[in-house]
């Protein structure tokens, strides 16, 4: 979402507390599926939703146990500026366990794992089963923060509002999670401690029809890793949190 459709809104509805509904609003990295139109796979190395990773080697894979969601050329992501704290150069990679589904305890680690890699040259490693494989479209705009904005308006005006952020299915980098529960921020803080005072949205995955997958009761993967680990590549530090209806 645009703020300008967001202070159009504000103007239209005569809502009071503007700046603070503007302050409730983050830019973030919007991440949409591209529709397959060929049978070719997508390009070593490139973001993609899907299909089977691309590491060093094969030694590098976390098991078959863990499907490979998605992956990420960092390059992609250059001049976002919701984004900056991530490395410019690299590919991020992320898996998780599809059959335990994991709501992201602590005694639940070993059931997910997202792996950094700066080598240029990989392979495709083809393990375990493969989601449908997309390529990335990438959209720099502002995600709201539910829970502040309820507390700024009348009901009737927060769901006029709301009928805004209907957008499908929500994948994103950076921003303020999608919660369908409670602040997920809080609840990483929660669950993890005070080493996530300050997360960062490393990725958000939701169900799909498309890649024909789903977390829990149409639920929402959060990848999460504190500000500070994510400045020093600590990315063995991010935690997840599964959220659904």
């Amino acid at each position: 979402m645009e703020l300008h459709v967001v202070e159009q809104f504000i103007q239209t509805y005569g809502l009071e507390h503007r700046d603070d509904i503007l302050a409730a609003f983050s830019k973030r990295v919007n991440l949409k599926l591209v529709p397959r139109t060929m049978r070719e796979e997508v390009a070593i190395g490139h973001s993609k939703f899907g299909g089977y990773p691309d590491l060093p080697s094969g030694s590098d894979h976390p098991g078959d146990n863990l499907t490979f969601l998605a992956q990420f050329r960092l390059s992609d992501f250059a001049g976002c500026e919701s984004v900056e704290a991530l490395p410019k150069e690299g590919l991020l990679s992320f898996f998780y366990d599809l059959e335990e589904q994991p709501w992201g305890d602590k005694d639940e680690r070993h059931l997910w794992r997202v792996i950094y890699t700066e080598e240029t040259r990989l392979e495709r490693i083809r393990v375990g089963e493969a989601l449908n494989e997309r390529a990335v479209a990438f959209e720099e705009s502002y995600a709201p923060n539910v829970d502040l904005l309820f507390n700024l308006m009348t009901e009737d005006e927060y769901t006029a509002l709301e009928a805004l952020f209907d957008e499908g299915e929500v994948h994103a980098i950076g921003g303020h999670p999608n919660a369908i529960q409670n602040d997920v921020f809080e609840e990483a803080q929660d669950t993890y401690g005070d080493r996530f005072k300050r997360p960062f949205l490393l990725f958000q995955m939701d169900s799909s029809e498309e890649l024909d997958i789903m977390f829990g009761d149409v639920g929402i993967l959060y990848f999460l890793i504190p500000t500070e680990a994510l400045q020093a590549q600590r990315f063995e530090e991010t935690e997840m949190i599964m959220q659904c209806y």
